[in-house]
């Protein structure tokens, strides 16, 4: 099933739906990840490495579809493309990262091959309102390999010790990277709902 965006209401309100997308990112970033810090210690790695991604992006595609649903028509399977797309780019890019040796540029490659599976998982949604999937792609892989790499620096410029209470650091991540990956997709969205659509 595809969503239908109303490009009037759009229009009538781009800035709210980009802050709104942007926001929701976050905020849906934090309600996923900070739970499972408990759930970390609890499950095995292996088990926590499949529920955590699940949890979290079903989390975050339920957070955006409280934004995408004033300017859709009804009807979407957003929600169920946000858990999946999630599940499999977390795991596909964690399995890059384990298999290689650990540098900048092999997490600079999972990061973005993440941003991209988690595009072409949503783009079966977005089809009518996005014909070229390459600005999606685009959009999805820079903006979460960017909110990787913003929230990295930031927790680096507030912590500088060795042990930082995971809570503390999984929120400065959540936060940091849902507002930077949100921006740039919420922006791409919008950009992208001000062309013409396939009927």
């Amino acid at each position: 099933m595809t969503i239908d965006i109303d490009e009037a209401r759009v229009e009538r309100s781009e800035i709210g739906l980009w802050l709104g997308w942007t926001l929701v990112t976050a905020g849906g970033m934090l309600l996923g990840f900070l739970p499972t810090v408990l759930l970390v210690d609890v499950l095995s790695l292996g088990l926590a490495r499949i529920i955590v991604p699940v949890l979290a992006g079903t989390i975050i595609g339920f957070a955006q579809w409280i934004v995408l649903r004033r300017y859709v028509t009804p009807g979407s399977n957003w929600v169920l493309a946000g858990g999946a797309s999630w599940a499999a780019g977390y795991i596909l890019a964690l399995l890059l990262v384990q298999t290689l040796p650990s540098t900048v540029f092999v997490e600079a490659i999972a990061y973005l091959l993440f941003g991209v599976i988690v595009a072409m998982v949503q783009w079966p949604v977005l089809r009518r309102e996005i014909p070229n999937l390459l600005v999606w792609i685009l959009a999805s892989s820079l903006g979460w390999a960017a909110g990787f790499w913003t929230s990295q620096a930031v927790l680096s410029m507030f912590f500088n010790v060795p042990s930082i209470e995971p809570a503390v650091s999984t929120t400065i991540i959540a936060v940091t990277s849902g507002l930077v990956a949100g921006a740039i997709t919420g922006l791409a969205l919008v950009w992208i709902v001000r062309k013409p659509e396939l009927t």
